[in-house]
């Protein structure tokens, strides 16, 4: 009688550690499930910001198309061409990152998952690093030119708070603006070409961020299976 007891009790003590077990690796999975949810509403705000962008670009060769080009409009144009550009999309890894630690990879029963994250991070490691190219590559483009009183970006910014604020008002008084001022045809061409580039920049952007997007979308469909929500 008294083996079976001690059978008895290491039977329940067994089932009480599973059902720990279990209850860590469906936590583990929500978590997983929760950052790349976080994920998809990042990339969306990103991808808001990119369309906006390549609205930008689009008005700005408009403008350059036209037979005269005021340099406010046109330095407004490019400069929303490249607001953000450069902004890194970084995925959430905090859930997996901890499950990595230790012995905890193996409280996930199911390494079909495993293998899903592994191919995600590295998927869009990839993406990140095009994205991250372009977007240096277009800022360069923009901070090559030399003289910002001819290609509008004064007459851009100036009109801008930090400028309104941080300039002294006699300072500001003095600045040699000229707002209704014609670009001249050889910064035109430069600003034509500079403009070009943002277009396609910005276009493969939105490309490479849907990319990720159908990434998240392949992780979050395995995840919801193992974490209903």
């Amino acid at each position: 009688m008294l083996v079976i007891g001690i059978l008895h009790a290491l039977q329940i003590n067994t089932w009480n550690e599973q059902q720990k077990q279990n209850k860590l690796e469906k936590e583990y999975y929500c978590r997983l499930l929760e950052d790349v949810m976080q994920d998809r509403e990042q990339v969306t705000n990103l991808i808001a910001q990119s369309e906006a962008r390549l609205k930008a670009s689009n008005q700005a060769v408009r403008l350059l198309q036209k037979e005269k080009t005021r340099k406010e409009e046109i330095g407004t144009q490019i400069s929303l061409s490249i607001r953000a550009i450069y902004s890194d999309f970084k995925p959430n890894n905090s859930a997996f990152e901890d499950l990595k630690s230790g012995a905890n990879l193996n409280i996930i029963r199911d390494k079909s998952v495993i293998r899903a994250l592994n191919n995600y991070f590295n998927k869009v490691d990839g993406f990140i690093s095009v994205i991250k190219v372009n977007g240096e590559h277009a800022v360069a483009i923009n901070f090559s030119h030399q003289d910002n009183f001819a290609n509008g970006w004064v007459e851009a910014y100036m009109s801008r708070d930090r400028f309104l604020k941080g300039m002294e008002q006699d300072v500001y008084a003095a600045m040699p603006l000229d707002k209704d001022g014609i670009i001249a045809e050889d910064m035109k061409k430069r600003l034509y070409n500079d403009a070009l580039y943002y277009i396609s920049s910005n276009a493969r952007q939105i490309e490479l961020y849907n990319f990720i997007i159908n990434e998240i979308e392949v992780l979050t469909q395995l995840l919801q299976t193992k974490c209903p929500v």
